[in-house]
Formats: structure tokens, sequence, C-alpha cells
């Protein structure tokens, strides 16, 4: 089930998530270039992930090899430099291959076949790919992520016997126990710096994680003989597909039904939607939290914000989507979170305070003031709960509260920037739309695709038909009839 979490249509965009392994590609690219006589690669990230999220040919698998050995070269090859230099300058930064090159390519290997060598540089640079993965990509990630280590190790198995055989299979368990670290750590610290989840529970994060990975792994091993079955019958293509480890583990992708995205499997606590909306919960107080921190947000819109997300959370809860573990996780974190979030406006205040010795007067007016946000916050939950669960008309209870909460956060602190007219204007534009009279030309543009594909546009909208849009949206993410609901 594919959750939308955060309040893309309250703030203008956060920072960007690039595609796994796009940015640790490209750092390993730069790092490799500097070696003398290392072999030269374009700096663009042209070695994607094998059919991750995506289908994956037979011509995309010759493709990944003609790449492979056409963009990899030495510094004292002048010629296979001259040509790498050339396709840059045409434009071609993909370094994809022209027709003609692959149907020649695929003729020598139909002729050739491939030999049993794992790119081990190729499979590490992969596997690091997932170091920070975000939540929307989990479960595709691990299905990849252990696709990989069952049609590797098959592989060695059929082209190495003896202690040649023991030599690769070590080496793929250390590659594999380096990745899989890297994996579990970065999902794990990063659901604890934006959640506030104790050691204890975080723990219990890197079991569940590793249960649904070894899981998928048992999975994979039963579907082999199939797979390569089915590889054997390709025609002149299966001399060599039959040793394209990447090929093979996208078939078993494919061949496997998704699991049931509620399942937990022995030895976890979480399945994998639990995990996943942690981590859409975590984005979301990750956004508030870096926007406070830059001085986007105070302490009223904070309030708002996060019990719109905390909402979102309850809603999960109620229609159990989650299990009770990950409910009891995620309402046991919630003041770690929120905590979190004014620990930011506090660091961005104290930045603000003017320059010289701080007098009582200025430590007053810039602390943070955290009863303006419970009182909202609370004023907003507490109409969630008595309004039958509607998220965005409780967005109404929270500003009538913030309205007379920062009036007399004013009275209280009176040199208190934040206070007094930015946020009576704020108050007061919030359920009217915005003049767009200065829109640019470009800005309209985006408004029209927008309009075009049946999306209201955000700069059209008043700051709370936002909130209405943004909780419409959400709920159909999790409409229990199933409808629009992409399966994990």
């Amino acid at each position: 089930m594919q959750i939308e979490m955060t309040n893309k249509v309250i703030h203008p965009p956060g920072n960007v998530v690039k595609h796994p392994g796009t940015l640790h590609a490209q750092n390993g690219i730069l790092q490799k270039a500097t070696v003398p006589n290392s072999r030269l690669l374009p700096p663009v990230d042209i070695f994607n992930l094998k059919g991750f999220q995506c289908s994956y040919s037979i011509t995309d698998a010759a493709t990944s090899l003609w790449q492979r050995e056409n963009t990899r070269v030495r510094r004292d090859d002048a010629p296979s430099v001259a040509r790498l230099q050339a396709r840059l300058r045409s434009g071609n930064f993909r370094m994809t291959p022209t027709q003609k090159e692959i149907k020649d390519y695929l003729v020598c290997l139909r002729r050739d076949g491939l030999d049993g060598q794992i790119d081990w540089q190729g499979l590490a640079a992969e596997f690091r790919s997932f170091r920070d993965m975000p939540p929307e990509e989990l479960t595709a990630s691990l299905n990849y992520v252990a696709s990989r280590y069952v049609s590797v190790l098959d592989k060695l198995k059929r082209n190495f016997v003896g202690s040649e055989l023991r030599e690769q299979e070590s080496k793929l368990e250390d590659l594999w126990a380096t990745g899989m670290t890297d994996l579990v750590d970065g999902y794990t610290c990063f659901l604890q710096s934006n959640l506030g989840i104790s050691d204890a529970d975080a723990l219990t994060v890197r079991i569940s994680l590793d249960a649904l990975i070894e899981q998928r792994i048992c999975t994979y091993r039963t579907m082999v003989d199939q797979t390569n079955t089915a590889a054997a019958q390709t025609g002149p293509d299966s001399l060599w597909l039959r040793n394209h480890d990447a090929y093979l583990a996208t078939r078993l992708r494919e061949a496997v039904v998704s699991d049931r995205a509620g399942y937990i499997p022995a030895g976890a606590t979480y399945s994998i939607r639990d995990l996943a909306v942690a981590g859409h919960i975590a984005q979301a107080y990750q956004f508030e939290i870096e926007s406070a921190y830059a001085g986007d947000q105070n302490e009223a819109q904070l309030a708002l914000n996060l019990a719109f997300a905390d909402m979102k959370e309850e809603t999960l809860i109620k229609r159990n989507l989650i299990s009770e573990n990950m409910a009891a996780l995620l309402r046991n974190s919630r003041a770690q979170g929120h905590s979190a979030a004014l620990d930011a406006v506090g660091r961005y205040l104290d930045c603000q305070e003017t320059s010289g010795p701080s007098s009582e007067l200025e430590s007053a007016y810039t602390a943070v003031d955290r009863s303006v946000f419970y009182d909202i916050y609370d004023a907003v939950l507490k109409a969630y709960h008595q309004n039958g669960g509607n998220g965005a008309e409780a967005i109404r209870a929270g500003v009538t509260c913030g309205e007379a909460a920062t009036a007399q956060a004013y009275l209280k602190n009176p040199n208190a920037a934040r206070w007094g007219d930015p946020m009576d204007r704020y108050w007061k534009t919030f359920y009217v739309a915005p003049n767009l009279e200065n829109q640019t030309a470009a800005e309209q543009q985006i408004e029209q695709i927008l309009a075009m594909i049946g999306r209201s546009p955000r700069r059209n909208n008043s700051t709370h038909q936002n909130y209405i849009n943004d909780w419409k949206n959400f709920l159909v993410t999790v409409d229990p009839k199933g409808k629009v609901i992409a399966q994990s």
C-alpha cells in the first residue's frame, strides 16, 4: 500500500529524494577518477539498478553489459577514451548504444555467451545504493537486494566448485553483510532521528528488517529453478542469459506474487507496511523539523502540521492498517518528535538574538513558547476525535485556538518578531485564496499542467483548502474498499 503522509501541498517542496544509488554512485565515480591509471567513468550515473521498479528486458540486459564494456576505459587506451569523449560531446550522457551497436553486440553474446564471473564492484555499488532508502521504496528495495543476492549465489554455484566456490561465496557474504548493515542501519537511524524512537525500539526495527529480508531470500530460493528454466527457453539468448544474474533476479521478482503488506514473518515485530508507514511519518516530521530550524515554521504552524500528520497516523491505526505494536511505537514517540521540532525552533531563535551580552528581556522573547504549540495541537486532536475523524475540518479548531494563543503570546512578549502582525496576517488569510496577478509565465504553466491532471493547483488555493485537498488525497490511499490503492 502506498500511503501519502507528508503535507506537500502545505509547504514549498522540500529536499528532492534522489533515486537510490545516484548520489553514492556519483561519489564513487569521482573517487575512482582520482586514482592514476584507474578506469575512467563519465561523471553521470549510467549504471541504474537493474529492473528496480521497472521492466528489464533482454535488450535492457544486453545494454547494461554493453555500457559496462564501453564506458569503462583505461587512461592509456587513447582510442577508447576518444570514443567515450565523443559520446559525451554528442550529448549521450547516459551512454546508450545505437540500435546497430546493440544489434551487433547481441550477435556476439549469442555466439560467445557470458562467463560466470561476478561484477563485484558493480554489485557492491548496487547494495550501497540503499543506505538512504525512502519509505515509498522500502518494499521494492528489500525485494531487489534479496533477489540480487539469490541470483548471484545461484550463479556462483553453477560456475564454480570446491575451494574456488567457497572463496567466491565468502566474497559475496562479506559484501552482502556490509550492504545490508548499511541498509538496515540507515533506515533505522532515519526513524530514530525524526521520530525519537528509543534504542530498544530501534533494535526491534533492525530485527524486523533483517527478518523481512531473510523471508524474501527464502521465497526467492524456491523460484530459482523456475526462472533458470524460463531463461533456458529464450532461444538464441539462452546461452548468455543464464549467466546474467541481474536479468535472472528481475525474473525472480516477477515470479513471486507480492507479499501481503501486513504480513509479519517469524522473528519480526513489524510488517513491511508498519515500517513504511513509520517512514512516511518520519518524513513528515523531518520536513517540519528542518523548516523550523530554517525559521520557516513557528510554534503555531508546527502545531497545525504535526497535528495533521498525527491525525493521519490515528486514521491508519483506527482502520487497522498497521499492527498494534507499530501503533504503540508511533504514539509513544510523538512527544520526542514534538520536542525535536520545538528544539529546532529554539535553535533558530537563538541565532536571531542580537549581538552582545544577552539581557533577561532578550532571552524572554526569544524563548520557545511551548504552551502555544500544545494549546493548538491539543485543540486540533480533540476536534478530530469529536468530529468523527475529519482531519481537514479539525484544522479549523486549531486556527480558532491559534488566533487566541498567538495573541496571548504577543501580549506576553511584544518584542518577539514572530507574533503580532505576522501571525495576524497568517490567520486572516488562512481561508483566502492568494492573489496571483504577479504570477510568472512559468508558474502559470505549472498550474495549467496540474489542472490538466486533475490536481488542484497549490498556489491557487487558500491554506485551508490545501489542507482539505491533502486530507482527501490521503483518504484515497487508505480507502478500505481498495480504490486507487497501490500494492506494496
